[in-house]
């Protein structure tokens, strides 16, 4: 028993000592880290940032220093005063040895409660440029990122370009991320929920309030201002979409885009449809095996729009409406949509072919072409023949 209590009061008090050591470190570096990085921020930001408290922290991330920065303002680069971002909290992990040879080097951030307003107005010019440009000042190396820890959480993000009328909103309850950096290039991967509360193109809104599951793979050229999607994964209801594509926005914007879905239903390539489409069929349910994969690719600016081609479809499927006593059964199509400009409808082709099944028991065959899509007024053209015994 006194060997229990002798082990126990060494344990006690190495516990201590341990403790004492972190509070004294935090104490002691606390002022010169909080006054290193305001002096780098003031240096290397165009844009003033608002803290409402900084405090060093071993507990947040141990064994990793945290400083954490609490009621977070930046302004952007417009002229007149409008948040870049705001946050409730944002918080830097640093390994303590590397502190102590006088080096910052960022392992980890966490942002939480946080909106980002990214703008480029009508002229092109984007309120995001708010570093400076400063390719001799060695003084910025003593501070650099490998974020392989990366956590955002609730948060926000707005992106308007006026010059080509484009608006997103997405949201986030929780994002974790790493990011590798080689010079201006960042290689990224992203795995969390991401929700998409509106995105429109000019006229047309699409996926609104659609939440996914996102697995994704980033490599973002800061210098040519491009993006590119890896080979991803969004997850929408009990569907998987491969994602893969490019975004360019340096002189011409341009986009690439392909997203491909293999055993998914019609419930849930119905809820991609505008709303106003798939609210009319959204009681349509299926089963059996469907697939989709589309391609947007072209241009963008204020007068031209990417196009747009789907090729969608199933085989030995069942359809039906829960409020109809009709039944499909058995049923197979091939399907394409087709459009130049995706925001001009009148441009749009819609052909569905070797639609053949059993309705109620009787087998059909049919073919249909759609052109000329409007709100008010939708021509139709039928091709073949329909059969039913």
């Amino acid at each position: 028993m006194a060997r229990v209590k002798k082990i126990f009061f060494y344990f006690l008090l190495v516990v201590g000592v341990v403790s004492v050591t972190l509070t004294a470190s935090v104490l002691y570096y606390r002022d010169r880290i909080i006054s290193e990085f305001i002096r780098q921020a003031n240096k290397n930001l165009n844009t003033p940032i608002k803290i409402g408290r900084m405090d060093v922290s071993w507990f947040a991330d141990f064994p990793n220093l945290s400083i954490v920065f609490e009621d977070v303002y930046v302004e952007d680069s417009h002229p007149g005063l409008y948040p870049l971002l705001t946050a409730k909290t944002v918080s830097f992990q640093l390994n303590i040895i590397d502190l102590r040879n006088g080096k910052y080097n960022v392992k980890g951030l966490k942002i939480s409660g946080s909106e980002t307003n990214l703008k480029i107005n009508a002229e092109g010019v984007n309120n995001y440029t708010i570093v400076k440009d400063s390719p001799n000042n060695k003084e910025a190396e003593s501070i650099s990122f490998e974020l392989k820890n990366v956590s955002l959480k609730n948060t926000r993000v707005h992106y308007i370009d006026a010059s080509i009328n484009q608006e997103f909103t997405f949201l986030s309850d929780e994002l974790a991320a790493s990011i590798k950096t080689s010079k201006d290039i960042y290689d990224i991967n992203a795995k969390g929920d991401l929700t998409t509360e509106k995105i429109r193109v000019r006229q047309i809104e699409l996926f609104a309030g659609k939440k996914f599951t996102v697995d994704a793979d980033l490599i973002y050229d800061d210098l040519q201002r491009n993006l590119s999607i890896k080979p991803s994964k969004l997850a929408l209801k009990n569907s998987s979409f491969n994602i893969q594509g490019e975004y360019r926005w340096k002189g011409q914007t341009y986009v690439d885009l392909i997203a491909e879905a293999k055993d998914t239903d019609i419930q849930t390539l119905i809820s991609l449809l505008p709303e106003k489409t798939a609210k009319n069929l959204e009681k349509y349910q299926s089963k059996g095996d469907m697939y989709f994969k589309a391609r947007l690719k072209g241009d963008v600016n204020k007068n031209t729009s990417p196009s747009l081609s789907v090729d969608f479809g199933f085989h030995d499927a069942t359809l039906f409406h829960p409020d109809y006593r009709s039944l499909v059964q058995h049923a197979s199509m091939e399907g394409s949509f087709a459009s130049s400009d995706v925001s001009d409808a009148k441009k749009a082709v819609l052909i569905l072919k070797d639609i053949n099944g059993e309705l109620n028991g009787k087998s059909f065959t049919a073919s249909l072409t759609v052109q000329n899509f409007k709100d008010s007024d939708v021509q139709l053209r039928f091709k073949g023949e329909l059969d039913a015994a």
